[in-house]
């Protein structure tokens, strides 16, 4: 079978037989309908591909996910990747070099290896740069008409950044040579590097180089135990698939190999030395079936790993939304809270000031009794007089005191309003603790979601900060006694500048007084009898209490609606301080919901596709020897 351009088909191959009636019949060669099933699931894994990407996109996946994503569908086109990794001076370069039977590597025991190199099939020339740490390598390998092999800097170098290459060209890989040293097989970091690799769900195959350098053939049989069981239990993986070579024997024995002979056909003495099998493996197995599964697996293996990690964060993002939903409702709640209370307990400083003109009542009730008579004739008689009388004994401090309980209603509103906000700094400021002490607000975030999340939750914080720092107590007070005053003198008809709100209280009972008393110093005497005068009295304290209680109601009603207006003001400045970050975090909730649920089906597409390739191709095992 030949791979072309990766994704595309198998040789197609049509047998014409003819049966007994000389009839044609089509039949479809193996080729051919492998063709047909590996075209359609290459189609099917970069719809899922696109379809997860552009998920991830929507819901602010991770950047470096999304392009991921975005080169494995130009890697679905590429050459099978077979990738060599191991710790530096563990034999890679030589591993390669005895595959091609030439020394086209450099072999030493320093690390050799400081870019990715890509061996494809070509004449054979000095490399060419491709990118950043990437060299191109050609060579007239047969075997490289249909897979690329690639050698990677060596891991567990002292420099790191050698390692972080190799580590971001694993994903790419079809199938992972993964090799170590017979002398210090599967080290603490090779088992980092080895989970790196099984997070992408690569096929690893396990080369133990250097058994030249044994002590016993015991040493071999116990490190192949040990291999088995860690790399078992460690990984979770099932039992790995093994290579115990010379690397160095198998290059010399075809570097000497006589003219006449095939590179390939050089064999080493040693009855342990597994290299042949391991060559048989890549030269042929990988030319089949073998091959076309673990091309197909490959991105699917990424897709899981990506899928993986970002229902993860997703998830997490989403209970980090919540987290913050909740601290928003719990500061509606206090709001709630706060409104109803507020208009709960205003009601006592109305009943105040109710108490405080029930009292005027009674002295203005006691005062018409002791006043509208026949022996205070004189004293009627002259309208001064009475109105000088009544405000002393009648209205007496009734202004200050109305003016004393809307002091203390403003005062009350104020300190409980500048409570509020405290309440809410404070909530606010320990959320953003508990926050940055879970990492969350790092600045190290990259995506979308980081970005908006860190910015609107400094505007959420900060007005409220700011409110605080510039709350003056005096002043708010002021502005709403301002604010009483003009709601009064509007109500009442009063036009007095430069006055207090007790002044302006006395005005609206002097108002009252004038219009009662005015009333009595105009028709005491012009009617004529004695008799007249206790009907009289009787009518003028009723019109009195009428014009009392008229005035309670309406200096409560005024009162309640002023309180009212600046408890919504009060409402509203917070409400404006919420409003966006509710609508972002209803917007990101949505957006989490939607690609959640998106990730969650793609996971599911993923292993019924992985079953299908599986199922559709079998894996072929082969013995070492």
């Amino acid at each position: 079978m030949e791979w072309t351009g990766g994704a595309v088909g198998l040789a197609r191959k049509l047998t014409v037989l003819t049966n007994e009636s000389q009839h044609p019949t089509r039949v479809f060669s193996l080729e051919q309908v492998l063709t047909r099933q590996q075209g359609e699931l290459v189609a099917l894994e970069r719809r899922l591909v696109l379809r997860v990407r552009d998920a991830l996109t929507q819901a602010d996946g991770t950047r470096a996910d999304v392009e991921r994503l975005a080169a494995l569908i130009n890697e679905m086109d590429e050459l099978f990747l077979l990738v060599v990794v191991g710790e530096y001076n563990s034999g890679k370069s030589t591993f390669i070099n005895a595959l091609l039977g030439d020394e086209v590597f450099a072999m030493g025991d320093l690390p050799t290896t400081r870019a990715i190199s890509i061996l494809r099939y070509g004449e054979a020339g000095p490399p060419e740069s491709i990118g950043d740490h990437l060299q191109l390598y050609h060579y007239p390998l047969e075997v490289l008409h249909d897979l690329d092999i690639v050698d990677t800097p060596g891991t567990n170098s002292i420099e790191r950044m050698e390692e972080e290459i190799t580590r971001g060209f694993v994903p790419r890989a079809d199938l992972v040579l993964f090799v170590t040293s017979l002398l210090q097989p599967l080290t603490a970091s090779e088992l980092d590097f080895l989970t790196h690799i099984r997070e992408w769900g690569k096929k690893v195959v396990f080369i133990v180089n250097g058994i030249d350098r044994r002590n016993s053939d015991e040493q071999l049989d116990r490190v192949r135990e040990y291999l088995k069981r860690e790399v078992t239990a460690r990984l979770g993986a099932g039992a790995p698939s093994l290579y115990f070579i010379s690397a160095l024997h198998a290059l010399r024995g075809k570097l000497s190999a006589p003219p006449g002979q095939a590179p390939g056909d050089a064999t080493t003495p040693d009855p342990r030395n597994e290299y042949s099998a391991l060559e048989r493996y890549v030269m042929e197995t990988l030319r089949e079936t073998e091959r076309v599964r673990l091309k197909l697996l490959t991105p699917l293996g990424v897709l899981r790993h990506v899928l993986k990690a970002n229902v993860s964060t997703m998830a997490s993002r989403l209970l980090v939304v919540d987290e913050d939903a909740n601290v928003l409702r719990s500061i509606r709640e206090q709001l709630l809270a706060y409104s109803q209370e507020m208009r709960d307990d205003s009601e006592r400083y109305l009943i105040e000031m109710r108490n405080v003109l029930y009292e005027l009542e009674r002295r203005g009730r006691s005062w018409f009794e002791r006043t509208i008579r026949i022996g205070n004739a004189f004293l009627l008689r002259n309208k001064d007089a009475v109105e000088n009388r009544f405000r002393a004994e009648v209205v007496q401090d009734t202004p200050q005191a109305i003016e004393a309980v809307v002091h203390r209603m403003v005062d009350w509103a104020v300190q409980r309003n500048l409570k509020l906000w405290r309440t809410v700094f404070a909530e606010l400021d320990a959320h953003t603790t508990r926050l940055r002490d879970s990492g969350v607000l790092a600045p190290s975030g990259d995506t979308e979601f980081q970005y908006n999340r860190e910015e609107l939750f400094s505007r959420l914080r900060e007005p409220v900060e700011r409110r605080l720092d510039e709350f003056d107590t005096e002043r708010e007070a002021r502005e709403i006694v301002t604010s009483v005053k003009e709601a009064v003198m509007s109500a009442f008809g009063v036009n007095v500048l430069a006055i207090g709100l007790g002044g302006i209280f006395l005005a609206v009972f002097t108002t009252a007084a004038l219009d009662v008393t005015g009333v009595l110093t105009a028709t005491l005497f012009a009617i004529a009898g004695w008799l007249i005068i206790p009907a009289r009295r009787r009518h003028l304290v009723r019109d009195f209490e009428t014009k009392i209680s008229t005035l309670n109601e309406d200096l409560a009603a005024l009162l309640r609606k002023t309180f009212e207006e600046q408890l919504t003001r009060y409402e509203r400045q917070l409400l404006e301080v919420l409003a966006p970050y509710e609508r972002f975090l209803d917007t990101e909730r949505k957006k989490l919901d939607t690609g959640l649920t998106a990730l969650r089906e793609a996971e599911v597409e993923v292993s019924a596709l992985e079953r299908r390739v599986v199922e559709t191709f079998p894996e072929e095992h082969l013995a070492p020897r």
